[in-house]
């Protein structure tokens, strides 16, 4: 029996260990329906100042009114994120993904 412990421990830890990794993942993978957010960088890309919307369905949608919205500032630069949200950490709004294409 004392020669099986140590494979019983060290199998047990390899368990508890995929075990922890598993519900890691699986609390980092959002549940959420997706949202986009419109950033407008009216005062340059690089300034910290920008215009935002929230919620749109779609990608296309977001683009759309992102681009209105550059136009209405001779063409700035803009963006739409992907499940954005404020990150206090960071002290600014964390995307998933950002786009502008």
């Amino acid at each position: 029996m004392q020669k099986f412990s140590p494979v019983l421990f060290v199998s047990l830890l390899f368990v508890g260990l995929a075990a922890a990794i598993y519900s890691i993942q699986q609390s980092e993978t959002s549940s959420g329906p997706e949202t986009w957010s419109a950033f407008i960088y009216k005062n340059g890309y690089n300034s910290g100042k920008y215009e935002m919307k929230h919620d749109f369905t779609d990608y296309p949608s977001c683009k759309t009114y992102a681009q209105q919205e550059s136009a209405k500032f001779d063409g700035v630069t803009w963006e739409c994120g992907l499940n954005c949200r404020f990150d206090s950490m960071r002290q600014g709004f964390h995307c998933e993904t950002m786009v502008n294409d």
